[in-house]
């Protein structure tokens, strides 16, 4: 059923009479204890709490954009008589965080009237806030701490309830990831890095800081109003602004900056939805009571503190020395992707905060838990178990467990997570730094009759280093037209040599400075073969650095040479040219860095 103007109104009513009576009960409460609250804060040394949590127990006047009262110290100044006042600084801790969070909703306040509808949803679903608050509970403190901090609307706290239903590793079809629903384009903006390893769109303190430090810049851009701020963060602001604009275009008379409320026919279906339902989801939770919402009671402290780790561990054996669930120790750590943490630190993990100590003492005395590294590997045509776990000196057995694997069938493409024993990971990471070659790579395409053998020869490489280059064993079969991967820049500058008359092998070696031997690999030339004068050998020269040149009207080798300090003829051979070719406007020349 919805919920009619009559009903609404009731339930205000209702409200002022359930607040009125409980602060008389407060007030009684409170008269009674002044005293020995005042003892104990004098004993405690304790002193004036900040401001920034002082509770003025007032609505005050509140501004429909911002929310935000005119003067609250002014409410806190004109009490009366001294008791009342310390009532104000007593009420200032809350040991349920709802509690603390209690009239504390300014916008929600401000803006009663406008979000109607979407209360509809909570009457009729009362279970789902109570779901909500339960799997709120190990982040809602430090969110609300982060949001006190900035001075910001309270109402921003509860806004992953709307983007993820505070589920941490929430995926939406625009792929949004985290509590605050980062699409990737957004997340990069705001610092949040990603990697196969790790997530900060799903890292607990790195996302939220960025969502709060994001809604800031937003409502700086807004001209300080939360509400189009907040619908910037869920359109973007390009979609706010035209909105603003269609609106603005259609009230020619207004030189005021349009509010939430008037350009949201302009804005996206989902936006429009999207601000009044975290009102209704913050004046619900602020009138639970009234409207029979049961919140899971968490405690107004610290659920957590970040441990700082220098050695890769695994998630299973961190959670075990913690003495906490892996759903748990996943909750709280949904930044890792993969079963352990990255190779490089140092990165933090989080725990409850009543779990810190002993697990830094047991992570002091169990040394053996880094004696294995991880490390990952992408699955390349040819890979087996077998072949991937000799090279990195660990068990099939062992890359099973740790990737979940029923059988040995794995696919090409994929990538696997490999532990490596620690006397072998220097050994193994220099191989891997190999295999992850940035230089220049020639492919060669398998052809009839070729082998292992016979294509290393041709680039005058040992067939085990083509074979790690492919990632294939050295008992692979090829197949026609498949790729392999020459990485290494000797063998990139290719060109042909023709022999002139009193010259060999021999001296076309000393002039390349390259052997005699290799030579006679890449032309496949028997030893007894007599070369005649005028026979064409290949000749594989290694190619310095080079920047391209793009030719121009005008433009011929010996200006082109001059100005990069070169010679005619060297900047020739290079590009594999005569001296005497005429250059094209739009022809690309190399040009080596180094002469």
């Amino acid at each position: 059923m919805t919920i009619s103007s009559e009903h609404t109104t009731s339930n205000r009513q209702g409200k002022s009479l359930t607040d009125s009576s409980r602060k008389m009960v407060l007030l009684i409460k409170t008269t009674q204890t002044s005293l020995s609250i005042s003892v104990l804060l004098f004993l405690s040394s304790c002193v004036t709490l900040p401001t920034d949590f002082v509770s003025t127990g007032t609505s005050g006047q509140l501004n429909q954009s911002t929310g935000i009262k005119l003067s609250p110290q002014q409410n806190l100044a004109n009490s009366k008589n001294d008791d009342s006042q310390q009532l104000e600084i007593n009420q200032t801790f809350h040991p349920i965080i709802w509690d603390e969070m209690h009239d504390q909703f300014h916008l929600a306040s401000a803006n009663l009237g406008h979000y109607d509808s979407q209360l509809t949803y909570f009457e009729k679903n009362p279970g789902y806030l109570n779901r909500v608050s339960k799997r709120s509970k190990p982040y809602l403190h430090f969110i609300l701490s982060e949001v006190q901090k900035r001075d910001m609307p309270y109402e921003m706290a509860l806004l992953p309830i709307v983007e993820s239903s505070f589920q941490p590793t929430a995926y939406s079809e625009q792929s949004a990831v985290g509590l605050w629903q980062f699409i990737p384009s957004t997340a990069h903006l705001c610092g949040l890095d990603k990697n196969w390893w790790y997530d900060g769109r799903q890292d607990t303190i790195q996302s939220t800081q960025a969502a709060l430090d994001y809604l800031q810049k937003l409502y700086a851009l807004n001209n300080n109003d939360w509400l189009l701020a907040l619908a910037s963060y869920n359109a973007g602001i390009g979609n706010v602004y035209k909105a603003i604009k269609q609106y603005k275009k259609k009230h020619t008379s207004e030189d005021v900056q349009p509010t939430f409320w008037e350009i949201k026919p302009y804005l996206p279906k989902e936006t429009q939805n999207y601000v009044p339902q975290l009102l209704a989801v913050s004046y619900i939770i602020n009138q639970a009571d009234d409207w029979g919402i049961e919140l899971e009671p968490i405690e107004n402290s610290p659920f957590f503190t970040e441990v700082e780790l220098d050695q890769q561990i695994t998630l299973s054996e961190a959670a075990k020395l913690s003495g906490i669930s892996k759903e748990l120790f996943g909750i709280l750590n949904p930044g890792y992707l993969r079963p352990t943490t990255p190779p490089k630190g140092p990165f933090n993990i989080l725990l409850p905060v009543e779990h810190v100590a002993d697990f830094k003492h047991l992570l002091a005395t169990e040394t053996n838990l880094f004696d294995i590294q991880w490390m990952r590997h992408k699955i390349k045509p040819g890979d087996s178990l077998g072949l991937i776990a000799e090279k990195y000196h660990t068990s099939r057995k062992a890359i099973q467990n740790l990737n979940g694997l029923k059988d040995n069938r794995i696919r090409a493409g994929k990538t696997l997570l490999i532990p490596v024993p620690t006397q072998y990971a220097d050994k193994v990471e220099r191989f891997t730094n190999k295999s992850q070659y940035k230089g220049v790579k020639k492919i060669h395409t398998v052809a009839s009759g070729d082998s292992l053998w016979r294509i290393s020869r041709y680039y005058n490489v040992d067939t085990r280093t083509l074979c790690r280059w492919n990632n294939i064993g050295i008992q692979t079969p090829l197949r026609k037209g498949q790729k392999l991967e020459i990485r290494s820049a000797r063998y990139d500058n290719k060109f042909t040599y023709t022999l002139k008359k009193g010259e060999s092998l021999w001296t076309v070696a000393k002039k390349y400075n390259v052997s005699t031997d290799s030579l006679i690999r890449w032309n496949n030339i028997k030893q007894s073969e007599i070369i005649q004068p005028g026979t064409q050998v290949t000749v594989w020269q290694p190619k310095a650095p080079h920047k391209n040149y793009h030719v121009k009207n005008g433009d011929n080798l010996w200006n082109i040479a001059k100005a990069n300090q070169l010679s005619a003829k060297q900047l020739a051979n290079y590009n594999q040219l005569s001296v005497k070719t005429y250059l094209k406007p739009g022809q690309i020349l190399k040009i080596p860095l180094e002469s």
